[in-house]
């Protein structure tokens, strides 16, 4: 015979039961059934006045609930997640501060209820908790410039395309967000020079060690040098090391999840064009967490600092200084030698400082490039032959 199964309906009935046979006390029924009196007695009244149809649990949904979120206020918070779909209720509650009067603003409690009830929000598994990093931030706009490549995107004809995008280190001002359809040199710094054209140079640019970015012959690299010519430094992370350039790799997670992943374009204009519009949102319209809540436009204003394409014949330096143009391969001629420089500096001017004993510093503008020592040659005359060395020799003892 199999075990009978016992639900909670059919415990309550049971309880109610045998407390209305008056065969058992209420304070012993209670204890049995592991429960307290108050609750035994609820149950007990409910069971005498509507039967068994009245043990089920009720709604503790209040009758009336005067500070509900009006039907307005809710329809404005749905509205804008279907607007921002990426968006969670930290942000849209940001954005409700500049629609709504202070009394009829609901918190940021209230507005995930809501999403949560319109089944706007999924569930999705903790992020996982990982050793606090040192974290920095430059005290004012420009100070610093993040720049980065993403992975490429594939058209659908196979076509790849490569999104560039520099980022303010102050204030989370996505200064550039260029789609190139090569992940070369020139393309790269193309869409530096785009920036700082639009928004005045910068102190420093970090980059990482991409290929576009590194070193060439050991030397420099053509974005550095170029870098150099206008007066900013540029500096690099850690090898296998993306922390350094933590907001441009966090920006890269945000523009998949708001972008990349929601829309789809079989040309690049039509992406430029989308990039172009998300990058005004994400400006002056996306709340920061870092930021108070605010859009990085609160926080940016353009660099002091104008553009101006750099002279590659300029020669800037000490008078007494000699000056050499860098071929194609990298090299110097000094001393009836050539000298390797750096194929970074190709077609650039630099300058040569003497300091003597054949000791020689390249420098171009205020950075030392290199220090070339050149060793004079002695002309050694050519010894005559035995048989001259002999009369020589001869003619002096007479």
């Amino acid at each position: 015979m199999p075990w009978k199964v016992s639900s909670i309906m059919s415990q309550r009935f049971e309880f109610c039961t045998l407390a209305s046979s008056g065969d058992v006390p209420i304070s012993d029924l209670c204890r049995a059934f592991g429960i307290s009196r108050q609750t035994g007695y609820k149950w007990l009244k409910r069971f005498h006045e509507s039967g068994i149809n009245d043990l089920h649990d009720r709604s503790r949904r209040p009758h009336h609930s005067p500070f509900r979120t009006c039907v307005d206020v809710e329809a404005m918070i749905v509205s804008l997640r279907k607007k921002y779909p990426a968006w969670g209720p930290r942000k849209l509650h940001r954005l409700l501060r500049d629609r709504l009067a202070k009394h009829r603003l609901p918190s940021v409690v209230t507005v995930a209820r809501i999403l949560k009830r319109q089944g706007l929000i999924e569930a999705v598994e903790p992020a996982p908790v990982w050793p606090a990093v040192g974290r920095f931030e430059r005290p004012h706009p420009n100070d610093l410039w993040q720049m980065d490549l993403k992975g490429a995107l594939r058209l659908p004809d196979g076509r790849k395309i490569y999104p560039v995008g520099i980022l303010d280190d102050h204030s989370r001002y996505l200064i550039q967000l260029q789609m190139v359809t090569d992940a070369s040199d020139d393309s790269t710094l193309r869409c530096w020079i785009g920036a700082a054209a639009s928004h005045g140079l910068p102190k420093a640019t970090l980059t990482d060690h991409g290929p576009q970015f590194r070193m060439v012959d050991e030397e420099s690299s053509a974005f550095r040098v170029y870098l150099w010519a206008c007066g900013v430094h540029h500096t690099q992370g850690r090898v296998a090391h993306p922390q350094t350039q933590g907001k441009i790799e966090r920006f890269w997670r945000t523009l998949k999840d708001e972008l990349l992943s929601r829309r789809a374009y079989s040309d690049p204009a039509s992406w430029q064009s989308s990039f172009d519009e998300w990058r005004h949102i994400y400006n002056h319209v996306r709340p920061h967490q870092e930021l108070d809540d605010e859009p990085p436009v609160s926080r940016y204003r353009n660099s002091d600092r104008s553009y101006v394409e750099p002279n590659r014949f300029a020669r800037i330096g000490y008078s007494g200084s000699q000056y050499r143009r860098v071929s194609p391969r990298g090299q110097i001629s000094l001393g009836g030698k050539r000298k390797m420089i750096g194929r970074g500096y190709s077609g650039w001017t630099v300058e040569i400082r003497p300091l003597g004993d054949g000791c020689w510093h390249v420098y171009f503008r205020d950075q030392l490039v290199k220090e070339i020592m050149l060793t004079h040659q002695i002309n050694q005359l050519k010894l005559p032959r035995s048989r001259e060395i002999l009369r020589i020799s001869r003619l002096n003892k007479q």
